[in-house]
Order: structure tokens, then sequence, then C-alpha cells
């Protein structure tokens, strides 16, 4: 941890590398922002569509998209639409991240995948490096991060917290108050692999790939892990509270009415506690991980596994109700909230700290 404190304190900071940072802060709120606008228009062209489609013969791809819309509700489109205004604020985002910027070395920028070296971002922070021990380091972050979680998902049934979806009562004698069905093992696995793949390359790709070797330019490492930990909870914090309602999703302002209920949830000490400081500590151990390995291995194997995880154990069991209110400080609806998920990472962070090795920085950074 030393060599990097002392690699990212010699070099220069320039002034453009530290509004980089207030860019991308920027964009996430004009991310928002243009969510809430486009919200209740997505929202009645998806409407119109399932209306219009409705007992009449259309084409596969017009009848899939009609009967999804038709079924969702308006968070449904606000998610369509946040990941929409995303994917289109993105492009003037990297035009504005180059703006007046020399060209860089395609070999050491960590987001240059094959990019021309006249585009790519000038060669600052970390560089992501080779590394010959990346399916050996995958496959370690997987079992660590998914077995500890796992175990601890087991503890919280023994103590009665969660329920087997198949048992009419919790290990204490609690009634399992959802329909008992039949845990199908495979189907779950088969539905969570893909999705947990895609989060883990997309996510890792672009927060410790991308947005921390931008972070790293602009300030030391660990205010620049704490600041994308931050980030990385924060927007994945943007969810509404469960069954909220908005009263007319046609109007104009809907959007930032739904807005202002997700942002309610910073409000509420049970929501930070258990559910933004989970989110915010994976953050600070994924990015320790890929500081320690100068590569994307291990935490792309980290988040794969907490993602299966919590995602096998949501398959198997129901969060026992009508347990005492203290309870929720500790254990949440599913494995990524409360304080003794928090432990977990916490835990998994210290493993990844004991199991790595600081590599030596590049020859070009040594003073």
């Amino acid at each position: 941890m030393e060599v990097f404190r002392r690699q990212i304190t010699l070099r220069p900071v320039r002034p453009g590398q530290q509004s980089d940072v207030l860019k991308i802060f920027a964009y996430v709120a004009a991310t928002l922002v243009l969510a809430a606008v486009i919200s209740p228009w997505l929202y009645q062209l998806g409407k119109g569509l399932a209306e219009v489609t409705e007992d009449k013969q259309t084409n596969g791809a017009v009848r899939f998209l009609a009967d999804a819309a038709g079924r969702a509700d308006f968070p449904k489109f606000f998610d369509r639409a946040l990941m929409l205004s995303a994917l289109v604020l993105l492009f003037p985002l990297t035009a504005w991240l180059r703006l007046g910027r020399p060209p860089g070395s395609y070999r050491d920028t960590p987001w240059s995948l094959r990019l021309p070296d006249n585009v790519v971002v000038v060669d600052r922070g970390q560089p992501l490096r080779r590394n010959p021990q990346g399916w050996l380091q995958f496959g370690t972050g997987f079992i660590l991060a998914a077995g500890l979680l796992l175990l601890s998902g087991w503890l919280m049934l023994q103590a009665g917290c969660f329920v087997w979806r198949d048992a009419a009562e919790s290990t204490r004698g609690q009634p399992n108050k959802f329909p008992l069905e039949a845990i199908d093992w495979a189907k779950a696995l088969k539905k969570v692999i893909p999705g947990a793949v895609v989060v883990a390359l997309v996510e890792e790709l672009l927060f410790r790939g991308v947005l921390l070797g931008i972070f790293l330019r602009a300030m030391r490492l660990a205010p620049a892990v704490a600041s994308l930990s931050f980030l990385f909870a924060f927007v994945h914090f943007l969810q509404p509270p469960p069954f909220v309602r908005v009263p007319d999703p046609e109007s104009s302002s809907a959007g930032f009415y739904l807005l202002g209920q997700i942002f309610s949830r910073f409000a509420n000490p049970l929501e930070l506690v258990s559910s933004f400081t989970v989110l915010m500590a994976v953050g600070v151990v994924l990015a320790y991980a890929r500081v320690r390995t100068a590569s994307l291995w291990l935490p792309i194997g980290l988040h794969f596994g907490w993602v299966v995880g919590v995602g096998m154990f949501k398959a198997a069991t129901w969060p026992v109700l009508g347990l005492p209110e203290a309870t929720r400080w500790f254990v949440g609806p599913t494995l990524r909230e409360g304080l003794l998920p928090l432990s977990v990472v916490m835990v998994t962070g210290i493993l990844v700290h004991l199991m790595t090795r600081v590599p030596e920085p590049p020859a070009s950074y040594r003073s």
C-alpha cells in the first residue's frame, strides 16, 4: 500500500485531472435529470404500444415489447429511462474528458481496450497490467466471496432469520408465511449465472477499470477509493422504495416525483446502515483488490461470487416475517443488507489484503 501512496503522491497533479472527477459526478446528476424528464414519455409510448397491438397479429419483437410494456409499472419505465440516459450521455462525457488532452500511451492506459493511440486519454493513474495468475485469482475471489456469503446465509438460516422455500417453518419454529415451493437448484443456477457474469464484467470494467484509473489521476489512493466507492454505492442505491406508487405516471413531473421518493431513502437511517454502507464496503474491497493486483481478475471474481451467492440464496429461501424490529439492523431481507453482511464483506477485504502483495510500480512511475 505504501508503494502506491508514494507513487500517487510523487507524480504531479494537473488541474484537469481533478475536474475529471467532478465531470463524472456531473454526468451521474445529468443522467438522473434526463431520466426524470423522459420517463413519462417513455411510459406513454410503452402503454400506447401495448394498447394498439392488443389482440392484433404482430411480429415477435413488437409483441415481446408490447407485452413487457403492458405489464410494467412506472418505476420499471424509469429504470429503462435511466439506462437509456446513461447510454446517450456517455458519448458527450467521453468527449468532455478528452477535451484538450494530448494523445496517451496505448499500452499503459487502463481503459483503452483496442482504441487507437490518438483517441486514448493521457496516461495517469495506476495502469492495469497483464496478470499471469488471472484465472487463479478469479477463482480464488469467487470461492472467497461466494463461500463466506453463503456460510453467513447458512448461519442466518440456523438463527431463524430465513426459512427454506420448501419448509413449513424455520429452524426456530417461526411459520413460513410465503407459499411453499420446491427448490430447483439447476434452474436457479441457469437464471443467476448469466446475469452475474454480465454484471461482474461490465461493472468491474467500468468502475474499477475506467473510473478508478481516472480517480487515481486526480487524488491520492485513499480518497480515490473512497470517492469511487461512494459513487458505486450511490448508483446501486438508486432504487425506489418497495411498493411505491406514482399518482399520475403520465404527468410531466412523474419522473421527478419518483426521483424524490428514491432520494427519501437517504433520510432513513436503517436504509443507510443496512444497505448503503454494505454497498460502500463492497466498492472499497473491489477497488482495493484492483490496486493490490494491478488487474481486474480478482475484483471480477469477488463481484461474480457475491452476485451468485446473493442470487442462489434468494432463490432457495424466504425471509422470516414478524421478527423484532431491531433484527433488521443486523439482517435484512437479502444477504446484501444488514450489519452481518457488512461484517462478511469486511472479513473478505481483510483476507484480500492478507492474500495479495502490492506489485512493483512501473518504471515510468518511479522517482
